[in-house]
């Protein structure tokens, strides 16, 4: 498994390729006349998928530091780009610069990138105009590399791993068959886009810049104190696997939780004032609701109600108490 975590590879499963955003794309770029560049091609994944969804390249060119498969460039394509190409349709390498450091692993010193598939994206789109990439989902909350991205899928899958009596295999319906880590379908173009169309497979939620709307304003009130064992508010800040439960809750609830200095699931909250919680749940509802929880990061596996757990983090979490108590101070005066 380090070996694969080494060269960040991991190969595809499922077919986000037959979803309606990239068959667009697909569409509008002429694929069928196009050389496609796979720069980290692995063991060809890619054109097979390509192929099942009734799709065509004209050719394909092939590169790979390892090489999984005959056809393919031997070449460290982070260090020495392919070039000549407008059309690039990859699944580049994922390793956390943190992950590789615990576990020994190199990483590129050129790049200050925290994982290697941003790195990997930015030599993409330096080179090439057109980009399809396989990602992690919580790219869309990066920041990075909008003004040419134009569509992102989240791909959920619709079944989870399970094993079955009838057979005793698993169900592989996931993007990865070592990972169950939540991904996404990133279509780049090569001209600047008005605004981001976020997908979860194909079903549209709407523009990024839309979505932020309905996000509360950034808080910097470090009034608000995490991880404090005498707070006034509790906070359950992840899902569990059954349907969507982060709340908020009265402190009492998590009197026998031990709170730790470096947790972020479960915590109590200084407030320097009388929160409602009742309110509160009613605000991170809301927003849920309206942002698709786009803007909540994802966790590995899929909930019961076929949706991926999320976590809401202390940036987002203060934002939404602070918030709350101003709409509640406006409306008393």
């Amino acid at each position: 498994m380090d070996e694969k975590r080494a060269s960040g590879r991991y190969y595809t499963r499922g077919n986000p390729f037959q979803l309606k955003p990239f068959q667009t794309w697909a569409k509008e770029i002429n694929l069928e006349q196009q050389t496609a560049l796979e720069p980290f091609a692995g063991a060809k994944d890619i054109p097979q998928l390509i192929d099942a969804a009734q799709l065509r390249c004209q050719d394909w060119a092939f590169f790979d530091i390892e090489p999984g498969a005959k056809g393919i460039v031997p070449r460290d394509t982070l260090a020495d780009f392919p070039t000549g190409f407008n059309v690039c349709i990859t699944n580049p390498p994922w390793l956390a610069r943190n992950s590789a450091t615990r576990r020994g692993l190199p990483f590129p010193e050129a790049t200050q990138y925290d994982d290697l598939y941003k790195y990997a994206l930015e030599q993409c789109l330096t080179h090439c105009g057109w980009v399809a990439a396989i990602i992690p989902e919580a790219f869309i909350r990066s920041g990075l590399f909008l003004q040419r991205l134009r569509d992102f899928i989240s791909l959920v899958p619709q079944t989870q791993h399970k094993t079955t009596e009838e057979n005793g295999k698993r169900d592989t319906s996931y993007m990865f068959e070592d990972t169950e880590h939540p991904v996404g379908l990133a279509l780049f173009t090569p001209d600047a886009t008005p605004d981001v169309r976020v997908w979860r497979n194909n079903q549209p939620l709407g523009g990024l810049g839309k979505l932020r709307t309905h996000l509360p304003q950034p808080s910097r009130n470090r009034s608000i104190v995490f991880n404090d064992p005498n707070g006034n508010l509790g906070l359950i800040a992840i899902d569990n696997t059954v349907s969507a439960s982060i709340r908020f809750c009265p402190p009492e609830e998590l009197k026998d939780y031990p709170i730790r200095v470096h947790c972020r699931s479960i915590t109590k909250i200084g407030v320097p004032w009388h929160v409602d919680i009742d309110l509160l749940n009613t605000y991170l509802t809301t927003i849920r609701e309206k942002t698709h929880d786009v803007f909540l990061t994802a966790f590995k596996g899929l909930r019961r109600d076929g949706h991926y757990r999320r976590r809401l983090d202390w940036a987002l979490t203060r934002a939404i108490v602070d918030t709350q108590q101003l709409q509640l101070a406006t409306k008393t005066k």
